[in-house]
């Protein structure tokens, strides 16, 4: 199972992240307030730190959203040797990261979230068990699948360490880090080798 990766957003950034950035993504940090550079920088240096993690050191963040074409989609690393899938969680004033080479996702919400929250999760998706728990592996499926909120949250049926997305299979991790519920999906390889 790969590494989950967590920055604070209130961490000093490396001096030399903003070096590292796409041409987007220092456009889209030009025009933050503090509190949203902070988040932003968190999010790019956990993603990046994943990546190194992964065995690619030198990829640079992309994050074309499909609609408009700003960098608030969802992150991909270009200039990796393989295929290299990213993704992106923010919760409790840290960004969570991961790196694989099959598609991948991450979900985390605060262990204190409060029972209101809690009941609005299972209106969205209802089901059995913890509700926090649930909705991590629904929104890191999701995010694995690329799709994100697009698709309804029942469209993703969990059963225990595995969640299935139409025909497709994930490996469920969940654990917990810095005061949160963190959820890390996984595309399974079918026998042919090709993620799903």
């Amino acid at each position: 199972m790969v590494g989950i990766v967590v920055v604070p957003h209130e961490t000093a950034a490396d001096p030399t992240l903003a070096e590292r950035l796409s041409p987007g993504d220092r456009e889209r940090l030009a025009s933050l307030d503090r509190a949203a550079r902070s988040r932003f920088l968190a999010g790019r240096a956990a993603l990046l730190r994943a990546a190194a993690a992964a065995g690619e050191p030198d990829v640079v963040i992309e994050a074309l959203c499909p609609d408009c074409g700003a960098s608030h989609g969802r992150p991909r690393a270009t200039g990796a040797s393989h295929p290299l899938h990213l993704a992106l969680s923010h919760a409790a004033g840290s960004a969570f990261a991961v790196a694989a080479r099959v598609p991948v996702g991450i979900d985390a919400e605060p262990l204190d979230t409060p029972e209101l929250r809690r009941a609005a999760v299972d209106a969205l998706a209802p089901g059995r068990g913890d509700a926090l728990r649930r909705w991590t592996a629904i929104e890191a499926v999701l995010k694995a699948d690329g799709r994100g909120l697009r698709l309804a949250p029942d469209a993703v049926l969990v059963q225990g360490g595995h969640a299935v997305l139409r025909d497709r299979r994930y490996r469920l991790r969940t654990t917990t880090a810095d005061g949160c519920l963190v959820t890390v999906a996984l595309g399974q390889r079918p026998s042919g080798g090709s993620a799903v």
